[in-house]
């Protein structure tokens, strides 16, 4: 028996919905998509501009047969079969489909643990630990045409154009480059292991371009307040841009704090799976502030020991690490993701970038006008 225009039509939207529409629905679970959540979607996606607001507000008030608030994959189902116009169906296909799609689903917001995936891979962590490794391990060759063997503790390319000297502040670029230069074997392979341990957990939730970001920032901060502090001393290593990971990690916490406790104490998540329900316990809030400040806390207070106690030649420079770490925890709040954001959090995000840029502004006029710099070094760079 031939099928009618209409019977075709819907028999080919009844497969686009099931193949587009419904693994987006299944995300969410039984409970669906928060119709409140969905119009907000709707408007930004631009569907006023092919069907009015009253429109749109009719045919989701139809879709909650329940009344729950909320519109199941059935519900959004019945709508777009029944309830929609033909004229209508084009458009609202597209832009629901974006609408639903950037919506996070219920759980994730609730499951910090949820929001651990690889799509995008790491990428920032991976690719600065190989560049400072590939540039330490070619300063090495070239200290050593030069008679100076790189050990565990010495071995830094003082002439390297890519070093923070207070001497040629004015070649601005050294105030992030210096993080690509370490002092021995030690040095970088310390940094190494603590940017790697931490940055890729984190770039897992928050993605390259965020972390990046926040890495940068913190290593910039660090050599500003060093210069601020350490007038007369150079600056190496990307010990800024690990404390910033560390610190980032510590805005995550006061971020997704509920999140991140989500079932980590439920006896039924280790009844039901043991492997994940210890691995909630180790990745929730208190364990991780606690492993953080157990690193940071002793390493920070040794580094200020050696600071005061040292002979002039071993001194350890601790201002950069205090630096990278302020600011992890001021740009993390403001870029790191936040699962589920409330009103005070943005508005704590906005005030610790306030502070940031106070702080930059600061630093900079002070390396401009303070008189007790060195004396600049004028003379064209030797390559």
């Amino acid at each position: 028996m031939a099928m009618t225009d209409e019977e075709i039509e819907l028999r080919q939207l009844h497969i686009e919905l099931e193949n587009n529409f419904k693994p987006i629905f299944e995300k969410h679970g039984r409970q669906g998509v928060s119709l409140g959540e969905l119009r907000v979607e709707l408007e930004e996606e631009g569907l006023l501009e092919h069907i009015g607001r009253s429109r749109m507000d009719e045919l989701l008030l139809l879709a909650d047969r329940d009344r729950d608030q909320n519109i199941t994959y059935r519900e959004f189902y019945r709508m777009m079969t029944h309830e929609l116009t033909a004229e209508e169906r084009r458009p609202f296909k597209r832009v629901m489909r974006a609408a639903i799609a950037d919506l996070v689903p219920r759980r994730m917001r609730e499951d910090f643990l949820a929001n651990y995936n690889c799509c995008p891979p790491p990428i920032f962590i991976p690719l600065i630990s190989a560049i400072e490794i590939g540039i330490f391990i070619y300063y090495v060759f070239e200290l050593k045409e030069d008679g100076i063997e790189t050990t565990a503790t010495s071995g830094v390319p003082i002439k390297s154009p890519l070093v923070y000297n207070p001497r040629r502040r004015y070649e601005a670029w050294r105030f992030a480059t210096y993080m690509f230069i370490h002092q021995g074997y030690v040095h970088i392979i310390s940094n190494m292991v603590f940017q790697i341990a931490f940055g890729l957990s984190l770039e897992m939730v928050h993605k390259f371009w965020r972390v990046g970001l926040v890495y940068v920032l913190g290593a910039i901060a660090g050599c500003l307040i060093h210069s601020v502090t350490d007038m007369q001393v150079s600056l190496v290593g990307a010990s800024g841009g690990v404390y910033a990971i560390l610190g980032a990690h510590v805005a995550a916490i006061v971020i997704n704090w509920r999140e991140m406790n989500y079932r980590c104490l439920d006896p039924q998540e280790l009844e039901d799976n043991v492997c994940c329900g210890f691995c909630r316990i180790l990745l929730s809030a208190p364990v991780r502030l606690a492993i953080i400040l157990i690193l940071v806390v002793p390493d920070t207070a040794i580094a200020v020991y050696r600071r005061i106690t040292e002979p002039e030649e071993f001194k350890v420079g601790v201002s950069a690490h205090i630096g990278g770490f302020v600011a992890g925890i001021f740009m993390g709040v403001l870029i790191l993701r936040n699962i589920k954001r409330h009103s005070w959090e943005r508005t704590l995000g906005w005030t610790m970038l306030a502070l940031y840029l106070a702080f930059v502004a600061f630093c900079a006029l002070f390396n401009v006008f303070y008189p007790g710099y060195p004396e600049t070094d004028w003379n064209k760079l030797e390559l």
